[in-house]
């Protein structure tokens, strides 16, 4: 009996999507433990319980899974290149930290200029930066790693379809 696959989308981008679905819940998952791990640095979370907290950091999360989405988009748009993430190397994973890095520098400093949120003793400072440094690694480390996961499951899933 003849195996029959309906495909909603060209055979080179069923491996994309795969990947961007990897790399999504990947740093969805990542991100809520960190997120969750340091609420009780932030002024505004420290009083709360863990059941008070958790629908905050999730839609936090979600937040940061779509900022990593972006991140991707970014080096795909300067490589000119849809699968470059896909490639691995130090290269890939420096962009990755040094974008995310960026990105969460840029959104602590708007939300600590906007009121947003307060540090509690629990929060160390980057002095030049002047941000918490749990936030700023959060980004700068999830990145990379969330990349590198859903490509060596991606990878691996490849091989074995072959």
């Amino acid at each position: 009996m003849a195996r029959f696959r309906l495909r909603l989308w060209p055979v080179w981008l069923h491996p994309l999507w795969s990947f961007f679905t990897a790399l999504f819940m990947t740093a969805f998952g990542l991100n809520w433990l960190w997120e969750m791990a340091q609420m009780p640095a932030y002024a505004e979370m420290a009083a709360h319980s863990w059941g008070e907290i958790v629908l905050t950091c999730t839609v936090a999360t979600v937040g940061d899974g779509v900022i990593t989405l972006a991140i991707y988009g970014v080096g795909a748009l300067a490589t000119r290149r849809l699968r470059w993430g896909l490639e691995g190397g130090w290269n890939v994973y420096a962009t990755a930290a040094l974008l995310g890095g960026a990105w969460a520098a840029a959104i602590k400093w708007r939300a600590l200029a906007f009121g947003r949120w307060s540090y509690t003793d629990r929060m160390p400072i980057v002095p030049v930066l002047d941000i918490g440094l749990w936030p700023l690694l959060q980004l700068t480390v999830l990145v990379p790693l969330a990349l590198w996961i859903a490509t060596t499951w991606t990878r691996r899933r490849q091989t074995r379809d072959m």
